[in-house]
């Protein structure tokens, strides 16, 4: 098994037998994000919202979850929606005093976009997801697109 998420896209490109150029045009991606994909290990996690992790995931017949952690798990975490994760998000604003600016400020990623629109979930990346998640006390994983 490949170790970073940038081996396991390239690998998966390849077992699927996709050139780059033809994944990067599904993705709506320049040839050159799509090779940095899959040379860079971070980038990932923090150059790709989740919406084009999750296409990126079905081009390579491969789940969200085995390109950034290298399996699928047993047991899969317990799904929740956007919605719930706003709403979680919303609680944990509401608990620690009611300041969204002051809490997404601690989070590291201003969360009242994600607040007024659930949907916004899809244009995180990864980092913020983790973080945003983390402060709220939700995992991480439940939230992902399958």
């Amino acid at each position: 098994m490949t170790s970073t998420p940038a081996e396991r896209v390239r690998a998966a490109r390849e077992r699927a037998g996709l050139d780059m150029g033809e994944v990067a045009s599904r993705l709506g991606l320049s040839f050159a994000h799509l090779r940095d994909l899959e040379s860079f290990e971070d980038d990932v996690e923090n150059t790709i919202s989740i919406e084009t992790l999750r296409n990126l995931s079905l081009a390579l017949g491969v789940t969200v979850l085995f390109i950034l952690e290298g399996a699928d798990p047993d047991v899969p975490a317990p799904r929740i929606s956007f919605s719930e994760f706003a709403a979680r998000v919303s609680e944990a604003v509401r608990l620690a005093g009611g300041d969204v600016d002051a809490w997404g400020e601690d989070a590291g990623w201003d969360v009242r976009p994600l607040l007024d629109d659930p949907e916004t979930v899809w244009k995180l990346d990864v980092d913020a997801l983790r973080d945003i998640a983390g402060a709220a006390g939700v995992d991480w994983h439940s939230v992902l697109p399958e």
